[in-house]
């Protein structure tokens, strides 16, 4: 064994641990004592044993008692509980397995050899389960971080379109439901085929990056920003009416307006075009498909008129 393992005995006979402690005086092993059941949960709290060998009959709390509360703690359930006790009836053995949740038990008195190899064989099977939490533990974060990047475009950091859809459904449902207000705002770059013609696709998808950190610094934290596709861009505004919307939308207008893109290489321009459209205030949008609808009409609206600018979805 590469540490010491420790073992804590409960028993009221200070004789029990002076066996243990005789047993195992050169090889790697530390023994704990405690008095009673009471006393041993205590120690098992806070030593954190590999095992634990309890004494049934003890004062104040005994052996059933005790490994009852082990095993109903976080802090100690997954500590092996082996029960020594002088009662050899069927009944006794049934109530510390199946109501104290006892993992062995081991007849007084008792032959060392055997508990030694009881002992032996529940810290290996300790040791098989406690590689399996943490392997399970490492695929339910591997598992956690698959989630997050099915749902994070990886060209901007922002939610990808998978994500927009399934928050924009739950939204409105919950709009819908409430008679909450929801907004959508719809962006698309002007012009930005030029970029990618001129300067090349890496310093586009650069440029993207830029315009996505734009979009997360107009929106608010109960906004949800993403790439809807292509240059084009979304927010979703829950509880949100039209007017606090068109104003998230200018911010992130004038924003763009006022940076420049790809400072270091080619000191870019770049202006952005939006649409912006509310439930219930239109009476034509029933359903989340009508608001994306409504927001892209009010969009084309703004690129036919000149681009730089915002367009309302008429109400």
């Amino acid at each position: 064994m590469d540490t010491a393992v420790r073992i804590l005995v409960v028993d009221d006979d200070p004789q029990t641990a002076r066996l243990v402690r005789e047993w195992y005086k050169d090889q790697p092993f530390v023994i704990l004592e405690a008095g009673d059941g009471e006393e041993g949960v205590s120690r098992a709290a806070s030593e954190q044993p590999d095992i634990i060998l309890m004494d049934l009959m003890m004062p104040r709390t005994n052996g059933f008692a005790a490994s009852k509360r082990l095993k109903s703690s976080p802090a100690t359930r997954n500590i092996p509980v082996i029960l020594l006790s002088a009662k050899r009836d069927p009944q006794t053995k049934r109530e510390g397995f199946d109501e104290a949740g006892i993992d062995d038990y081991v007849e007084k008195p008792f032959d060392f050899d055997e508990v030694d190899a009881r002992i032996r064989a529940m810290l290996r099977k300790r040791e098989v389960l406690l590689t399996l939490e943490t392997t399970n533990r490492e695929l339910e974060a591997s598992n956690a971080q698959l989630e997050e990047m099915a749902t994070i475009d990886s060209k901007t950091g922002l939610a990808n379109y998978r994500l927009f859809v399934k928050r924009l459904h739950e939204e409105w449902v919950r709009a819908e439901r409430y008679g909450q207000a929801l907004s959508l705002v719809m962006l698309d770059l002007d012009d930005f085929k030029r970029v990618n013609d001129t300067l090349g696709h890496q310093a586009g998808d650069r440029a993207l990056r830029e315009f996505a950190m734009l979009v997360s610094g107009g929106a608010r934290a109960t906004d949800l920003p993403a790439r809807y596709g292509g240059e084009e861009f979304a927010v979703l505004l829950p509880h949100t009416e039209g007017e606090r919307a068109e104003r998230v939308a200018e911010r992130i207008r004038a924003a763009v307006a006022d940076f420049t893109f790809l400072e270091a290489d080619h000191r870019l321009k770049i202006t952005v075009s939006a649409g912006v459209a509310t439930f219930p205030s239109n009476p034509a949008i029933v359903s989340a498909e009508h608001l994306v609808a409504a927001a892209d009409r009010a969009l084309y609206t703004a690129k036919k008129a000149g681009k730089n600018r915002i367009v309302v979805a008429p109400s």
